[in-house]
C-alpha cells in the first residue's frame, strides 16, 4: 500500500505521519512523506530582510522533526522523505500525480485537496461515518472503530439507516421496532466510544442504505466511511457496503470495510 501524506509540523501532521506509519506497518508498502516549504509567501514580503530566513529555519526544524518521528516509530517501513518548495497544496497534488498513491493522509489546512486529487484524502482529524442496522453485530466493531478514531484523532458520526423499502404500508409496527432497535444499537454504540473518550454523534435516517451513507457524508463532511464486510447473516448494510465498492467513484473518499468478526 502506498500512502502519501503532507508534513508541515503542526500538531495534526504529526498524528498523520504517525497514522501513515502505523498504516504501511500493518498492510506493508511504502509511505512517502512530503515537506514542503512555502516560498510564494515570501515574494514581495514586507515583514523584514529576516522573515525567510526565520521561517527556513523554523522549517529545517520541522523537518527534523520528522526525521525523529520516523527513527522512533518507523523502524523497518519504507519511508521516503521528499523535500519541496512552493505552494503546499500545488505540491502536494504533483507528487500525488507523479507517485499515484492508494491514499492520501491530510490535515484540515489542506481539506480542499480532497476535491481536487484523484486518489482517497483521509482528512485528519476529521469526522468518521460509520452506518448502523438493526441487528446488533455492529457492536463487535466498537474496538475496530474506537481505535480508528484514536489514531486519527476523529470524532465518528453513527448513522442509522432504516431501509423503508423492504416493509409494505400494512407492516408499519415491523418498520417502528426495526427503527426503536437501531436506535438502541447506536446508543450502545455511542456509550461504549464515549467510555473511550471519543466525541461521537448520531443520526438517523430512512432510505436505502448507500444512498443514505452518500448523503450523509457529503451532508457531514466525513473524511472516512467504516463499512461492514457481512459476516454469515446477510444484512442491508452489507450490501450497501458492496455496491458502494464496487462504484468508487460515487464514494470519492476514503473507506474502511471492517472484516467479519469470523475471520
Amino acid at each position: 500500500m502506498k500512502v502519501l501524506t503532507i508534513y508541515d509540523g503542526t500538531i495534526q501532521s504529526k498524528t498523520a505521519l504517525q497514522y501513515g506509519i502505523g498504516k504501511v506497518k500493518d498492510n506493508g508498502g511504502e509511505l512517502i512523506v512530503l515537506h514542503v516549504f512555502p516560498s510564494a509567501l515570501f515574494i514581495d514580503y514586507d515583514a523584514g530582510p529576516k522573515a525567510e530566513e526565520i521561517a527556513r529555519a523554523e522549517a529545517k526544524q520541522h523537518l527534523l522533526d520528522a526525521e525523529n518521528i520516523i527513527r522512533e516509530t518507523g523502524k523497518s517501513v519504507p519511508i521516503h522523505l521528499v523535500t519541496e518548495e512552493g505552494d503546499p497544496e500545488q505540491e502536494l497534488l504533483r507528487v500525488a500525480e507523479a507517485e499515484k498513491p492508494e491514499l492520501i493522509l491530510a490535515t484540515p489546512r489542506y481539506k480542499a485537496v480532497s476535491k481536487k486529487a484523484p486518489y482517497p484524502v483521509y482528512v485528519m482529524p476529521g469526522t468518521i461515518l460509520v452506518p448502523v442496522d438493526n441487528s446488533e453485530t455492529l457492536i463487535t466493531d466498537v474496538g475496530k472503530i474506537a481505535k480508528e478514531a484514536k489514531a486519527s484523532g476523529s470524532k465518528v458520526l453513527l448513522l442509522g439507516v432504516v431501509p423503508v423499502h423492504l416493509y409494505g404500508t400494512e407492516e408499519k409496527h415491523e418498520l417502528d421496532q426495526v427503527q426503536k432497535a437501531t436506535v438502541a444499537t447506536m446508543k450502545k454504540i455511542k456509550k461504549v466510544l464515549h467510555n473511550e473518550n471519543i466525541d461521537a454523534e448520531e443520526i438517523i435516517r430512512s432510505g436505502y442504505p448507500d444512498e443514505e451513507i452518500l448523503k450523509a457524508a457529503d451532508e457531514y463532511g466525513v473524511s472516512l466511511i467504516m463499512l461492514p464486510a457481512g459476516g454469515k447473516t446477510p444484512s442491508e448494510l452489507a450490501k450497501a457496503a458492496a455496491i458502494l465498492l464496487d462504484e468508487p467513484e460515487r464514494l470519492k473518499r476514503p473507506v474502511y470495510v471492517m472484516p467479519p468478526v469470523e475471520a
